[in-house]
């Protein structure tokens, strides 16, 4: 029985190997190593373990203590309400003089003064405005009488003391 099981295992192992027993007794080829980018595999999910949650059981602990604190009662003098209404009137309301207060001083607020360039405006072409010709009718002036010049009629006799004004 040993030499039927050594005699599988032998013939597993000739099957199996790659070069089997026909190239032992050549020498192995080298080849030069050929570069392999490695293989980047993608990250596998696995899912959390959920645990199932423990139960503690609550600590009790022993009440501690504590002496009550003393504290002086707190005395607060009577809110004063005023009577729902009008207020009272005194006579010393009337009898005070208004209370006058000084005017408040304020300084009057100097601005620097602001620089403003003048501003130049581009001549503005004007083309000459061209009239057309006005008619004028000749005025007729009606004729002037113009005494003849020359001496003057006179009496051919000169006057006399009693002919004069």
């Amino acid at each position: 029985m040993a030499s039927l099981s050594s005699l599988v295992l032998l013939l597993a192992a000739l099957i199996l190997s790659p070069q089997g027993l026909a190239n032992y007794d050549k020498a192995p080829v080298e080849n030069p190593p050929v570069y392999k980018p490695p293989v980047e595999k993608p990250p596998i999910y696995k899912p959390p373990v959920e645990k199932p949650p423990v139960y503690k059981p609550p600590v009790e602990k022993p009440p501690v203590y504590k002496p009550p604190v003393e504290k002086p009662p707190v005395k607060k003098p009577p809110v004063y309400k005023p009577p729902y209404g009008k207020p009272p009137v005194h006579e010393l309301n009337y009898e005070k003089p208004p209370v006058e207060k000084p005017p408040v001083y304020k300084p009057p607020v100097e601005k620097p003064p602001v620089y403003k360039p003048p501003v130049e405006k581009p001549p503005v072409y004007k083309p000459p405005v061209e009239k057309p010709p006005v008619y004028k009718p000749p005025v007729e002036k009606p004729p002037v009488y113009k005494p003849p010049y020359g001496k003057p009629p006179y009496p051919k006799h000169p006057p006399t003391d009693d002919t004069r004004f």
